[in-house]
């Protein structure tokens, strides 16, 4: 297939790891795949797809809308590129779906996150969010796709399309970056979050998580890694608190380095709209590296099959009375059997979250046809 995909992420993004393995893959599995975003000409010179290069605008607010003109624009004049599907990321959607319905192709609506930001201008993205999916409604796009089961359920619910033309296509990880280290039980516990360190993200709540734990007499360790609103206080609270260590601005590629190094990963996003409709990438790195994971539970962060001896949420009021009691648990238990767990964590993630699964399903339903609304 001849694949275009307009696509709000750039690739100097944290967040853009998935657009990136997605691409890769369908480029792996023989298909040519033009990526149209913000990126500046010739930055993607060195990977196997072709580059598009569009304005933007820089201010908050208008990204978006500046982004889906000029690809519009785009198209208009390249009436003869002959693509068999388009992609185009929802906040593109409202300026840009309608006009790509009348081409010879097949349009498909990516959704790889709601509005996130706990901001006025995030509730005026939730407009747009909704207009785009209810152009699918309209027939603009022939599928919707989602990153969770139920991201699927909210939008056939909230929006009324056909349950069967929104698939979910999950956070995926690359395996071979990801190794399972040998389990020690000398020293502390080490727990690591990465990803965004912003307060709507429930990160504030794990400094405190390790005192409690530590009052109660376990020896742990926090690392948090990332960028975000909350990182000053966070790099203030960790000077000289032996419990916590911060870095912001990680190399993607050193990540797994980190993570092996790890016991437990958390997922602390609280039960709000956004997170419950996830697929945290982060989630998936955890399982690969082969540590146990502990979070706050809701429908973002379970998955179908997972073991409570490797993975363990807890309602948001219980949080940190359960990480006691699991760590009161996991106290008990030998390295060979703490080992067990691990390398059951690893397999899950082999058996389920590999990209290589992923964009087989994104290949499957890109191929199959929509039905009636």
């Amino acid at each position: 297939m001849n694949i275009a995909w307009v696509t709000v992420r750039r690739w100097n993004d944290m967040c853009t790891t998935t657009t990136d393995a997605l691409i890769r893959g369908l480029v792996n599995r023989g298909h040519d795949v033009t990526v149209l975003n913000a990126d500046e000409a010739g930055s993607h010179d060195a990977f196997a797809w072709k580059h598009i290069p569009l304005q933007q605008s820089k201010w908050p607010g208008r990204k978006a809308a500046t982004l889906a003109k000029n690809a519009r624009t785009w198209f208009k004049q390249h009436a003869d590129a002959d693509f068999d599907v388009i992609l185009v990321d929802w906040p593109l959607a409202p300026v840009l779906g309608q006009s790509l319905a009348n081409r010879n192709c097949r349009v498909v609506l990516m959704d790889r996150s709601p509005p996130a930001d706990a901001t006025f201008l995030a509730k005026l993205q939730w407009r747009s969010w909704k207009k785009a999916w209810s152009m699918m409604k309209k027939g603009v796009f022939s599928k919707g796709l989602v990153v969770s089961k139920a991201h699927q359920d909210e939008v056939v619910r909230h929006i009324g399309v056909n349950n069967q033309n929104v698939h979910s296509i999950p956070a995926g990880v690359n395996l071979e970056d990801f190794h399972v280290a040998p389990i020690r039980k000398n020293g502390p516990w080490k727990f690591v979050y990465h990803g965004r360190l912003d307060k709507h993200r429930g990160v504030l709540a794990l400094p405190m998580l390790m005192r409690r734990l530590a009052n109660s007499g376990f020896d742990v360790h926090l690392t948090l890694i990332g960028d975000g609103d909350v990182l000053d206080v966070l790099q203030a609270m960790a000077e000289g608190d032996p419990l916590l260590s911060v870095f912001s601005h990680v190399p993607r590629p050193d990540i797994p380095a980190y993570l092996e190094k790890q016991h437990i990963g958390l997922l602390p996003m609280p039960a709000t709209r956004v997170w419950s409709l996830a697929s945290p990438l982060k989630r998936s790195e955890y399982l690969a590296a082969g540590l146990l994971v502990y979070g706050v539970d809701h429908s973002g962060h379970r998955i179908d099959g997972a073991s409570d001896a490797w993975f363990k949420l807890s309602p948001q009021e219980d949080f940190h009375e359960d990480a006691r009691e699991w760590m009161e648990e996991l106290s008990t238990l030998s390295e060979k059997t703490l080992q067990e767990r691990s390398d059951s964590a690893r397999s899950h993630a082999e058996a389920h979250f590999s990209w290589e699964n992923v964009v087989e399903t994104l290949e499957e339903v890109l191929h199959a046809p929509s039905l009636e609304q």
